[in-house]
C-alpha cells in the first residue's frame, strides 16, 4: 500500500498483515503494530489510540465496555471486593495490616498532602498478593494494570499479574502527561510517583529496560524523554538498550539524568528532601558520543 509516512507513494512502499496488524514502511525504515498506525493516522498519543480501540472493539462485538473495577479483578489473582483502600486518612485505623502499609506509604512520603485522593493505594489481606500493597496504574480513572509490593520480608519483592490475566509488564508503562514537554523514565512506579509528587512528569518501565513495545509508546511523546534509570550497570544497560530501539524508530536522541549520587533511586532522593525538579532540570545530558567517552572514562 503507499506509505502513510510520504504522500504520493506510487511505488507503495508499506505493507500491512491483515491478519496480525503489525506494519512496515520500507522507504522510512520504520515499524510497528496496529495501535502505533491508527495512533499516526488520528494524530493521537499511544495511549489514547490503545483506550479508544478496546472501546471500539467491545462496541464492534456488541459488549458492555468493562467498569473500572472489572478491569482490575481478576477471578484467579485478585479479587478487589477484598481491597482496603490506603490514603493518608488510614493512619486513624485500628487494622494493624492497615498501619503498617500506611506507615510504609507515608514514611517514603508517597501521598499528595496538597491533594488527598480517596483510594490512591490499597492494601490485599488474602490470596496470591496477601500482605501486599497494590499500587495501581491509572489512566481516565481506568485501573489498567497493578504491581504489588510486599510490606514485609516476601519474595519478589515486587509481584506483577500473571499474563493470563493481564498483559505483559513490558508492554506497560506507569501513566504520565502525554502532552507535557517532558518525560523521565525511570525504572519502578514508586520513582515516577516520587517525581510526579514534585512536579517532574514521569513514567516506570517496571525494570531497567525499555521493551519494543514501550519504545513504540514512548514513539508517539513529542516532548523530550529523558532516561533516569539507576545508576548502575543494569541502568546503563537499559540505556544502550534504548539507544538502540529508538535509532530502529528514528526517534530524535534522548537525554540521561540518573537520581542523585548519593541516593538508590528517585524514592530515596525524595524522601531526603532533594529537589527532583531542579535536579533533573540541572543534570540531564544528551546521550552523544561525548557522554559516552565520558562515561567510559569515568569507569577507570
Amino acid at each position: 500500500m503507499e506509505s502513510v509516512f510520504f504522500e504520493n507513494d506510487w511505488k507503495r512502499h508499506m505493507s500491512v498483515n491483515v491478519e496480525t496488524g503489525l506494519w512496515q514502511c520500507f522507504k522510512s525504515a520504520r515499524s510497528g503494530n496496529f495501535i502505533s498506525l491508527y495512533a499516526h493516522n488520528e494524530s493521537i498519543p499511544y495511549f489514547r489510540a490503545q483506550r479508544d480501540l478496546i472501546i471500539k472493539n467491545f462496541e464492534f462485538l456488541g459488549e458492555e465496555i468493562p467498569k473500572n473495577e472489572e478491569v482490575v479483578k481478576t477471578d484467579c489473582e485478585l479479587d478487589i471486593n477484598k481491597l482496603i483502600p490506603i490514603n493518608i486518612e488510614s493512619a486513624d485505623s485500628s487494622d494493624q495490616k492497615v498501619l503498617e502499609a500506611w506507615y510504609f506509604l507515608f514514611g517514603r512520603r508517597l501521598f499528595n498532602e496538597s491533594q488527598i485522593e480517596k483510594e490512591p493505594y490499597y492494601l490485599c489481606k488474602e490470596g496470591k498478593f496477601s500482605n501486599r500493597i497494590i499500587i495501581p496504574f491509572r489512566s481516565n480513572n481506568i485501573v489498567y494494570y497493578f504491581q504489588g509490593r510486599a510490606l514485609a520480608d516476601q519474595k519478589p519483592k515486587y509481584l506483577n499479574p500473571s499474563t493470563e490475566a493481564a498483559p505483559k509488564p513490558s508492554d506497560i508503562v506507569y501513566p504520565y502527561d502525554e502532552d507535557a514537554d517532558h518525560l523521565v523514565v525511570c525504572e519502578g512506579p514508586l520513582d515516577a510517583i516520587s517525581l510526579q509528587l514534585q512536579g517532574v512528569n514521569a513514567t516506570a518501565t517496571i525494570g531497567s529496560s525499555v521493551s519494543s513495545r514501550q519504545a513504540e509508546i514512548f514513539s508517539t511523546f513529542s516532548g523530550k524523554i529523558i532516561l533516569g534509570y539507576d545508576n548502575d550497570e543494569a541502568g546503563q544497560r537499559g540505556v544502550e538498550k534504548f539507544d538502540i530501539l529508538r535509532k530502529q524508530r528514528r526517534m530524535e536522541n534522548f537525554y540521561v539524568c540518573p537520581p542523585p549520587s548519593n541516593c538508590k533511586d528517585w524514592n530515596q532522593a525524595h524522601i531526603q528532601n532533594e529537589d527532583l525538579k531542579s535536579w533533573v532540570l540541572d543534570n540531564q545530558t544528551v546521550y552523544d558520543f561525548d557522554y559516552k567517552i565520558r562515561y567510559q572514562l569515568e569507569k577507570y
